[in-house]
Parts: structure tokens; sequence; C-alpha cells
């Protein structure tokens, strides 16, 4: 079998995916897999998809062979960090989203999303002060981002720091 197939089934995979049908993306991807194991799109992508049916320990499972395969991509530790916060693993997330942060290129939406999911495992720690640090720093990114604000702001009556 030829990278041409392996690029085919993870394209149906990735149709599939976008249409909303998760289980039939993943046994398109799990089809790419069968031809090359190394095909890390799919491995994250199958991951994305397990992601989107909530099976949280399967996704992690992907984005962690990703990792293993080749630690120098970033965008799954984007998706490992979020899916550490489902389970909430919030040390294990934390300490994820800060390889992502040191290591992701570019300051875009995913940037700053990252901040404010790192801040969101600092909350669930109750480490408030690293947190409040967090979504401080994307909110001078993007004044319009509402999530990080609305944490902020529940930060600050928890704490008694009223806004």
């Amino acid at each position: 079998m030829s990278n041409e197939e392996v690029e085919m089934f993870y394209e149906q995979a990735m149709s599939y995916l976008g249409q909303g049908e998760s289980k039939k993306a993943i046994e398109f991807f799990n089809k790419a897999l069968k031809i090359d194991e190394m095909y890390l799109p799919a491995w994250n992508d199958k991951g994305v998809a397990f992601m989107e049916l909530k099976e949280y320990s399967k996704a992690l499972d992907c984005f962690q062979r990703v990792g293993y395969l080749d630690p120098g991509i970033s965008m799954p530790l984007y998706n490992k960090g979020y899916v550490l916060l489902m389970l909430e693993r919030y040390e294990e997330a934390v300490e994820t989203f800060r390889i992502f942060l040191e290591a992701y290129p570019f300051k875009d939406d995913f940037y700053r999303y990252g901040l404010f999911l790192k801040a969101q495992g600092h909350y669930n720690l109750k480490q408030y002060d690293d947190a409040k640090e967090l979504l401080e720093k994307a909110i001078k990114k993007d004044k319009t981002f509402k999530k990080p604000r609305e944490l902020l702001i529940k930060i600050l009556k928890e704490t008694n720091e009223a806004p």
C-alpha cells in the first residue's frame, strides 16, 4: 500500500470529521494508520474525533502517541492539555500548557486560548495568583476575549478582590 492510499483514507476521515461523523472518521483514521502507523496527522485528528465523542481517555492516548513519535509538534500538546482539563487532571494540564505555550511559535487564537486554559487549570488547583496573571495576559492580547474576563471576575469575587 502506498502513501497515496494513506492520504486518501486520511482525507476521507477528515471529511467525515468535518461533517460531525466522528465514529466514521475514526474508522478511516484507523485505515490510514493500518497502512502507516507513524502518520502523525491521523493520530492527532483521531484524538480530535474521540474528543468530539467525549471519549477523553482514548483521545489522550492518541495525543500522547503523537508526542512520543514527534515531541516537537505543538498542536497535539494543546489538545492533550485540553483533554487533561476534561479529565480533571489539572496539574498535568497546567504543565502541558506550559510546554505548549513555550513551544508554540505564534501569538494567535490558539496561544491566547492556551493561556486561558492554563489559567483554568490553575484556578481548579486554587492557584489564583497564577491564574490571574495568565488571564491578564490573555485579556491584554485580546480585549474582547470574554472567557478570561469572566474567569478573572470569578476569581476576584472568590478572593474578595471584587472588580
